[in-house]
C-alpha cells in the first residue's frame, strides 16, 4: 500500500533531501515506516526539538541545499520554533514537517491539540500551510521545497495530521514535482538555476554615476553577497571602494574576505572609515539593524543611500535610500560594475586618491588588530584575540567554523585568521543553542572537511545533546567552549543599567561557575578537554581536530 507518509517521503528523496533531521512521537509512526522502507533518506535524530531543526539549518547552509526537519505535533514543533525564528533571520532555507495530532483530536480540541498550528509559526516563515487531505500532501512539500529554497530564502511550515499520514494514495503514482528548486542558483541536476534577481537598469546607472562621483564612498556588503565573491571585488576595485561589513550581530556568513586589501573593518567600529562618507552602498544587507537602544547604527551625516536588496520590504524599510533596488546581491554588484565601464570608469586622479585612502584605511585596520593581539597575548585567563589567532593557525585547509560565541563573537571574527577555502557561520536570530547542532549538521554536509564550532559556556548547555547525535552519525565535530563562568551579556546589562560593574556573584541569572562542561561532554559521547595556559592552545586544538570522534575543548577566557 502507497501511504501519504511513503509518498511524502518519495517526495523528499526526488528533490535531494537525502537527511530528515527530527524527534519523533507518536504522530510519526507511519513516517518512520516509510522512511524505513524506502531507504533513500536517512533519519537523524536529535535529543530536543530546537536541535533538529538547529541541525537541519546547518546542514542547508553547508550544502547551499534545502534541510529538511521533521517535529512531533504540537508541542515538538513549539519546541523547535525558536530554531525557526534563527533561520528565517538568517533567510536560510528550511521546510519544518510537524506530525500533527489527528483530525478527530483537533476537532475536539483533545490532548496536545492546536488546530491553528500554523499561524504560530505564520510571523517567522515565508509560507506555513497544514495540508487539507492525503492526496495534497506530496504536492504540499514539493511547494514547501519550492518556497523554501527560492530568493530570498528562507524557513517554511508544514503540518500534516497523523491519520492523513497513514491513509492510502490509492495506488496513484506520486508526482514529486520534477525541475523544483533545491537551493538557490543551482537546481537539483546540477546544473546552473536562474542567474538571480537583476536591478532595473535606470537604478543602476543612477547608482553607477553617484558611485563615481562621491568623493569618500563606502561599499557596505551583507549576507546575501556572500555567494558573490567574485562579483564584489571586482567592483571594489574597479571603484576603489574601502569595504566594510555589518555587525556581527547582523551576519550569518562572511560577505567579503578579510585578507582582501580593500576591506578596513566592521561598520561604525572603524570610526574613519565613514569619516566624511557622502556615499555609501549597501549591497545585500538591511539597514539599519539595531541591536539595542544604545546600539543603533546610522547612515553617516549627510550621505546619499544606494541599497540593494533580494526582499522588496527592505529597501526602504529604515530608510529611503537615493537609490533603491531590489535585486539579489550578485546580479547587483555585477550590473553596477559594468555600468561603471559603460559610463567611463574612474579619471585617474580620483582613482589613485581613493586608492591611497583605502591603503591608510587598511594599515590603521592592521595596526589595531597588532596592537589588540599583543595586550596580554601571554594573560591568564586566555584573551580571545590570542585564542582566535591560534585557532586560525592550526586550522586546517577548507575548516568549517560556526560561531556561537554571543558577546566574544566580535573579538573571535576580527583576529580569526581563516585558513585557505574556510567558512565561516553565524546567526543573528539571538536564539541561543544554535552553534552545536548546527556545527553537526554541517559536519554531515561537509564531509571530511572539519567542522569547529566556537560557542559560549551558557549557549554549550542550550544544545550539548548534539554530540549524542554526532556520536550516533560519526559526524565528529571540535567545540571550543569559551568558559567566562557566566551570563555575561546579562552581567553587563546589569552593570549599564547602574552604572557601576558589579561582581558575577552578587546578581540572580548571571554566574554558572559550577558546571562541568567536560563532564557533560563526555556523558554525550565526546572526548574533553580543559586548558588553563595560553600555550597549551595550539597543542589542545591540534589533537581534538585529529580526533577520530568530537572533541570539546574548554578555555577560560577574559571578559569583554
Amino acid at each position: 500500500m502507497t501511504t501519504t507518509a511513503s509518498a511524502l517521503v518519495a517526495t523528499l528523496a526526488a528533490h535531494g533531501a537525502d537527511h530528515l533531521f527530527g524527534l519523533p512521537g507518536s504522530t510519526e509512526a507511519s513516517l518512520l515506516d516509510a522512511l524505513r522502507r524506502d531507504g533513500r533518506v536517512r533519519y537523524v535524530m536529535a535529543l530536543h526539538e530546537s536541535i533538529a531543526v538547529a541541525m537541519a539549518d546547518g546542514y542547508a547552509r553547508a550544502s547551499r541545499g534545502v534541510g529538511v526537519a521533521s517535529l512531533h505535533t504540537s508541542v515538538g514543533a513549539m519546541n523547535g520554533l525558536s530554531q525557526v525564528y534563527n533561520a528565517w533571520r538568517d533567510a536560510s532555507p528550511v521546510v519544518v514537517i510537524t506530525g500533527h495530532k489527528e483530525r478527530m483530536i483537533l476537532a475536539q480540541d483533545g490532548f496536545c491539540a492546536f488546530a491553528d498550528l500554523p499561524a504560530l509559526f505564520a510571523a517567522c516563515t515565508k509560507w506555513t500551510w497544514q495540508s487539507l487531505s492525503s492526496a495534497a500532501v506530496a504536492q504540499d512539500l514539493r511547494r514547501a521545497l519550492h518556497v523554501s529554497a527560492t530568493s530570498p530564502p528562507g524557513p517554511v511550515f508544514l503540518s500534516v495530521p497523523e491519520d492523513m499520514l497513514g491513509e492510502s494514495t490509492g495506488g496513484t503514482a506520486v508526482d514529486a514535482g520534477a525541475g523544483a528548486r533545491m537551493a538557490p542558483g543551482k537546481s537539483e541536476s546540477g546544473r546552473p538555476g536562474p542567474p538571480g534577481r537583476r536591478p532595473d537598469r535606470a537604478a543602476t546607472l543612477a547608482a553607477a554615476r553617484l558611485l563615481l562621483q562621491a568623493h569618500r564612498p563606502v561599499l557596505l556588503l551583507g549576507n546575501d553577497a556572500s555567494g558573490a565573491p567574485r562579483e564584489a571585488r571586482m567592483l571594489a576595485e574597479a571603484l576603489a571602494l574601502p569595504v566594510v561589513i555589518p555587525d556581527v550581530t547582523e551576519l550569518s556568513t562572511l560577505p567579503f574576505p578579510a585578507d582582501d586589501p580593500n576591506y578596513v573593518g566592521l561598520y561604525e567600529q572603524e570610526p574613519a572609515v565613514l569619516e566624511g562618507c557622502d556615499v555609501l552602498a549597501a549591497i545585500g544587507c538591511r539597514v539599519f539593524f539595531p541591536f539595542s537602544g544604545a546600539h543603533s547604527p546610522r547612515l553617516p551625516p549627510g550621505a546619499q543611500l544606494i541599497h540593494a536588496h533580494p526582499d522588496p520590504r527592505q529597501v526602504g524599510w529604515q530608510i529611503l535610500p537615493t537609490v533603491g533596488m531590489p535585486a539579489d546581491a550578485g546580479p547587483a554588484l555585477r550590473d553596477l560594475a559594468d555600468a561603471t565601464a559603460e559610463l567611463g570608469g574612474l579619471d585617474p586622479q580620483r582613482r589613485e586618491e581613493r586608492r591611497v585612502r583605502v591603503a591608510s584605511l587598511r594599515r590603521a585596520w592592521e595596526d589595531r588588530l597588532r596592537a589588540e593581539r599583543e595586550t596580554r597575548w601571554g594573560g591568564v585567563p586566555i584573551s580571545l584575540p590570542r585564542l582566535a589567532a591560534e585557532l586560525g593557525r592550526v586550522a586546517p585547509r577548507g575548516t568549517v567554523f560556526v560561531d556561537e560565541a554571543v558577546r566574544s563573537s566580535p573579538a573571535m571574527l576580527k583576529h580569526l585568521p581563516l585558513p585557505p577555502e574556510a567558512a565561516w557561520y553565524h546567526t543573528s536570530g539571538g536564539a541561543l543553542g544554535w552553534g552545536v547542532p548546527a556545527a553537526v549538521g554541517m559536519r554531515l554536509a561537509a564531509g571530511r572537511h572539519p567542522v569547529v564550532a566556537i560557542v559560549g559556556d551558557g549557549a554549550f548547555h542550550f544544545s550539548a545533546q548534539s554530540l549524542w547525535t554526532a556520536a550516533r552519525e560519526d559526524a565528529p565535530v571540535v567545540v571550543v567552549v569559551l568558559d567566562n563562568a557566566g551570563y555575561l551579556a546579562v552581567r553587563r546589562a546589569i552593570e549599564r543599567y547602574l552604572g557601576t560593574p558589579v561582581e558575577p556573584t552578587a546578581y540572580p541569572g548571571v554566574a554558572i561557575a559550577e558546571l562541568d562542561h567536560c563532564a557533560v561532554a563526555r556523558g554525550y559521547g565526546a572526548g574533553a578537554t580543559r586548558i588553563a595556559h595560553p600555550d597549551e592552545i595550539a597543542p589542545a586544538l591540534k589533537a581534538a581536530v585529529a580526533s577520530n570522534r568530537s572533541e570539546v575543548v574548554v578555555v577560560p577566557v577574559e571578559d569583554v
